[in-house]
């Protein structure tokens, strides 16, 4: 048997523990395959700036992918109207940051920026009687700061818009106000009123008509949808004959969109159930695998 020194028993033990960390380490793709399947997890700041067409500071809340404070990439952007009533928390406090890091983490949904805006109960337009402009504060002002602070692709196709109750009102009738803004639009229990029974700055029925989704869509004539449209809502709401009606309404302009009738009614344990369908549906639009209109 031959006996060592000392330095060869050092060097024999160096050149083991190498040998095994070579066996034991993954190699870069191997690294890559152990991600798969892990809980990667988002983060929601808080942001406020200075509204152009509100003159006044607003805050709004913004879901920010994994992995984005450790990439240089782009995303594209969901913007998630509340309803009446609620705050830029109602997505939140939904469950929406959970959901959208599990479709992310298991790969079912690309990772995106989501962004909640604060439009208190102003129904998400231009009002015509007292100079407040909240359709063009959520279109143009919010979606610029986001555009300048945050890695959004500032460009209609990778941009979608969504809302629940006042906010899926708010959602198309800005699409529809707005054009080239937004390539996907997502209108959650659909609340549509007639005028009349309109908030007053609504206006008079002239400027009724300029803030009305019904009225908006039949004044763009056959194929003027220039965004992929979703529109769902639950068989006990009280908003179904309404959202039947417009369904009907698109279908005899030609105007291609999805329609969801669903169990449920007007609440959060309805919206929070729908999450993963609602996320799916903005990510397929903003990848192109959903047909949009031929002006788009």
């Amino acid at each position: 048997m031959r006996v060592m020194g000392g330095k060869g028993v050092i060097a024999s033990l160096a050149a083991a523990i190498l040998t095994a960390l070579a066996v034991a380490s993954p190699t870069a793709a191997n690294t890559a395959s152990l991600e798969t399947g892990r809980n990667l997890v988002g983060t929601i700041e808080t942001r406020t700036f200075h509204s152009a067409a509100l003159d006044r500071t607003m805050p709004y809340r913004i879901y920010l992918p994994p992995g984005y404070a450790n990439t240089s990439r782009r995303y594209s952007t969901l913007y998630l109207l509340h309803g009446m009533g609620g705050t830029d928390r109602q997505w939140q406090d939904m469950g929406l940051a959970a959901t959208a890091d599990r479709l992310i983490s298991s790969g079912k949904i690309a990772p995106l920026i989501i962004v909640m805006p604060e439009g208190e109960n102003a129904y998400w337009v231009d009002h015509a009687t007292d100079g407040q402009r909240w359709g063009r504060y959520t279109a143009l002002d919010v979606v610029s700061d986001v555009d300048a602070s945050f890695r959004s692709i500032a460009r209609q196709k990778s941009r979608a818009i969504g809302g629940l109750s006042m906010g899926a009102h708010g959602a198309i009738q800005l699409a529809l106000n707005y054009p080239g803004e937004f390539a996907a639009v997502g209108a959650h229990s659909l609340v549509l009123r007639r005028y009349g029974s309109a908030p007053a700055y609504f206006g008079n029925a002239t400027d009724f008509a300029k803030r009305d989704p019904v009225q908006l869509v039949k004044a763009r004539g056959p194929g003027g949808c220039s965004f992929a449209l979703w529109i769902d809502i639950g068989e006990n709401d009280p908003w179904t004959t309404e959202a039947k009606q417009f369904d009907g309404e698109l279908t005899d302009l030609g105007i291609a969109h999805q329609w969801h009738l669903w169990n449920g009614d007007h609440s959060g344990a309805y919206w929070s159930a729908h999450l993963e369908e609602y996320l799916r549906f903005y990510d397929e639009s903003l990848s192109s695998r959903i047909p949009r209109s031929s002006i788009f």
